[in-house]
C-alpha cells in the first residue's frame, strides 16, 4: 500500500474526528468505552450506525514491511524472565529475527520494574511519545477515548480494517465462536479503536486454583473435599495428623483476588459480577460476611496460616513455595505450571498435589464463575500508535503480521527446525532449545528469549505452555473450570466508562478497596471483632459504594447494548 493512500485515509480519519469533536466529543454523554464492531457513539451514547472504513481481506502479509531499514520506538514493560539475559528486548533472538523479516528495528523504552505506572504517566506529560505505546493498568485517565481526544494516539477505527484484516478476522472468529464480549471490548465507548489487543486463538481455562496434598489425603484416609465441612475436616487432619503449622495458606488481604477460589462458594466474587443483569460488588454483599465469618472460625481453630497477614507474595496465585515444600501447609491457591517444581522438592511419588474444585455449602453444587479466562482484546489495555508517529502505516502492518498465519506461528513458536517441529498431525512442539535449553535457561526464560514473550498484542496460542506441563497436571483445567460463567462480567476497566464516570469511579473505588483490604484480614484474624461488621458496611456506604455500583451498572448496560 502506497504511503499516499495511507495518508489520505489518515486524513479522512482525522477529518471525521474533527467533526466528532466539533459536535462535543468531550461531552461525557458521548463516550462510554467498549462498543461493538458495528456501532459508534453519537450524542447521548447511542449507536449512530455502522463503523465506517474500507475492509481488506485477511491473508499473507508482504515482507519486508519496509523497503528500507527503519527504527520504531515502543514503550513496553520488560518481560520478567529477561532482565538477567538482556538489557533491551530488541537484543533477543526473536526480535532480531523479526527485524530480519520486516526490516523494522524496534527500540524498546522499558520502564523500571515496579515503576511502570509512574513512567507511563510521565510519558504523556513529557509530550515526547514513542511510535507505539503499551498501556498499563490503570491506563490513561478517562480511557482511550480521552487519549485520542487529547491528541496523543491515533484513532484507528478506519485504519485497522484497512491495514489489519488478519486482526479483524481473528477478532470476529473468537467473538463468534466463544465470547461476543471480546468484540465489544475491542472498541471504546465512543465506537472507536484506540488500540490493538492480545487475542487468544482459543479460550484458556482457569490457570490457577486450589491444590491440596493428595498424599496427605491418602495418609489421613480422606476423600477429595467437596463442601466447606469436608474442608474443615481435611484441614483439621492436616494439622493434627500431618503436623502442618499452616494447614491452609491465605494471601495477606485475606482472599484470592484473582480466581476467587474460596469466596465463589458463597455465590460472590471479590470484585464485580452480575445477577440477571444487576451489577454487584462482592465485598458489599452478604456472602462476604459469610466468607470472613468462616475464615475467622478456621483461623481460631489453627487451620489457617497464623502469619498470613505478613505474606510477601506478589500476586494471589503465587503461594509461598517454601511453606509448600517443607510440609508446613497442605492447601493453597497455585498455578498448574508449578506442580512439577513443588513435587521435585518433595520426596515421594509424583501425585502429591491434587487440584480441587471450589468448596461449596452442599455437595454437588457448582458456582456460576470459572475464575479468570484469557480471551482477548481490550479497548483499554492494548497497543496504540502515537498520533505523531512517522511510521503509523508500518506499525499497523506489523500488527497485522502478528495476527497472520505465518506471523502468529513465528510469534508463538519461533523458527521451524530450530525452536519447534511439527508432528505427523501438524501439531507444534518445542525442541529442546526451549524445553531443555543447553545453556541452562529455564523453560520460561527460553520461551521469552526465542519467541514473542506472553501478554503481548499477538494472536496468542496459549497451548504452547502445555509443552512443559505433565499431562497429569493439565487436568487442573477441567477441575477448576466446572460450573458456568453466568454471573461473570467484564472488569469495569473493559467496559469503557466516560472520562467523567471513570474519574468518579476511580476516586470512590480507591478508598473502597482500601477499606475492604484493611477490614477483611482484620476480621479473619480477630484483630477486629465480627461484631463490627455492620460498621464496616456503613463505612462502604460512607465511601459511596452505592454510587460506584450505579456507575458500573450504567457502563455495563451501555456495553451490553452495543
Amino acid at each position: 500500500m502506497k504511503r499516499a493512500k495511507f495518508l489520505a485515509l489518515l486524513l479522512a480519519s482525522l477529518l471525521a474526528f474533527s467533526a466528532f469533536t466539533g459536535c462535543g466529543g468531550n461531552d461525557s454523554s458521548a463516550s462510554t468505552e467498549g462498543s461493538s464492531s458495528t456501532s459508534s457513539a453519537s450524542e447521548g451514547g447511542e449507536s449512530s450506525g455502522e463503523i465506517s472504513g474500507t475492509e481488506a481481506e485477511p491473508g499473507e502479509v508482504a515482507l519486508p514491511i519496509s523497503d528500507e531499514k527503519i527504527t520504531i520506538t515502543w514503550f513496553a514493560g520488560m518481560d520478567s524472565n529477561l532482565p538477567t539475559l538482556v538489557d533491551n528486548m530488541n537484543q533477543t533472538p526473536f526480535f532480531q529475527q523479526l527485524e530480519e523479516k520486516t526490516n523494522i528495528h524496534i527500540e524498546f523504552q522499558h520502564p523500571a520494574t515496579g515503576n511502570e505506572t509512574t513512567a507511563y504517566n510521565l510519558l504523556f506529560a513529557s509530550g515526547d511519545l514513542p511510535d507505539m505505546i503499551s498501556h498499563t493498568n490503570p491506563g490513561y485517565p478517562g480511557g482511550l477515548d480521552a487519549c485520542i481526544d487529547d491528541g496523543y494516539i491515533l484513532d484507528l477505527t478506519d485504519l485497522v480494517p484497512e491495514y489489519c484484516p488478519n486482526y479483524m478476522a481473528a477478532l470476529e472468529d473468537f467473538s463468534s465462536k466463544y465470547d461476543e464480549n471480546v468484540m465489544r471490548s475491542a472498541y471504546t465507548g465512543g465506537g472507536r479503536i484506540g488500540a490493538v489487543g492480545q487475542l487468544m486463538q482459543e479460550p484458556q481455562g482457569p490457570w490457577a486454583g486450589l491444590y491440596v496434598r493428595g498424599d496427605w489425603l491418602e495418609a489421613c484416609g480422606l476423600d477429595t473435599p467437596e463442601t466447606f465441612d469436608d474442608w474443615e475436616e481435611m484441614l483439621t487432619a492436616f494439622k493434627d495428623e500431618m503436623g502442618a503449622t499452616a494447614p491452609m495458606l491465605l494471601f495477606k488481604n485475606g482472599y484470592d483476588s484473582t480466581f476467587n477460589s474460596l469466596v465463589m462458594g458463597f455465590g460472590i466474587t471479590s470484585a464485580w459480577y452480575q445477577v440477571d443483569g444487576q451489577v454487584k460488588f462482592g465485598p458489599a454483599e452478604e456472602g462476604w460476611r459469610d466468607y470472613v465469618t468462616l475464615m475467622h472460625d478456621w483461623y481460631e481453630k489453627g487451620l489457617i496460616d497464623p502469619d498470613f497477614m505478613a505474606s510477601t507474595s506478589a500476586a494471589s496465585f503465587l503461594p509461598d513455595t517454601a511453606m509448600i515444600t517443607t510440609g508446613k501447609t497442605g492447601a493453597f491457591v497455585g498455578m498448574y505450571t508449578n506442580v512439577a517444581m513443588w513435587e521435585a522438592a518433595i520426596e515421594g511419588d509424583e501425585d502429591n498435589f491434587v487440584p480441587v474444585y471450589t468448596p461449596m455449602k452442599e455437595a454437588g453444587q457448582t458456582h456460576d464463575f470459572q475464575g479468570i479466562t484469557l480471551s482477548g482484546a481490550s479497548a483499554t489495555m492494548g497497543l496504540s500508535i502515537s498520533a505523531n508517529s512517522e511510521y503509523a502505516e508500518e506499525c499497523l502492518k506489523l500488527f497485522d503480521y502478528w495476527f497472520s498465519e505465518e506471523g502468529a506461528e513465528f510469534c508463538n513458536w519461533g523458527v521451524e527446525g530450530d525452536t519447534f517441529e511439527l508432528d505427523e498431525e501438524g501439531e507444534h512442539h518445542f525442541t529442546d532449545k526451549i524445553l531443555k535449553n543447553p545453556d541452562g535457561l529455564s523453560y520460561a526464560q527460553a520461551q521469552a528469549y526465542f519467541t514473542m514473550p506472553p501478554a503481548r498484542p499477538v494472536y496468542q496460542d496459549w497451548t504452547r505452555e502445555l509443552e512443559s506441563v505433565p499431562a497429569k497436571d493439565v487436568v487442573s483445567f477441567d477441575v477448576w473450570g466446572q460450573g458456568t460463567n453466568d454471573m461473570a462480567m467484564p472488569a469495569p476497566a473493559s467496559l469503557g466508562m466516560t472520562p467523567e464516570q471513570n474519574a468518579e469511579y476511580s476516586t470512590i473505588m480507591t478508598d473502597v478497596q482500601t477499606a475492604v483490604d484493611e477490614a477483611t484480614p482484620q476480621f479473619i484474624s480477630g484483630v477486629r471483632s465480627l461484631d463490627e461488621y455492620d460498621a464496616y458496611l456503613e463505612t462502604l456506604q460512607t465511601l459511596n459504594i452505592d454510587r460506584a455500583v450505579e456507575i458500573v451498572q450504567e457502563a455495563y448496560d451501555a456495553f451490553m447494548s452495543r
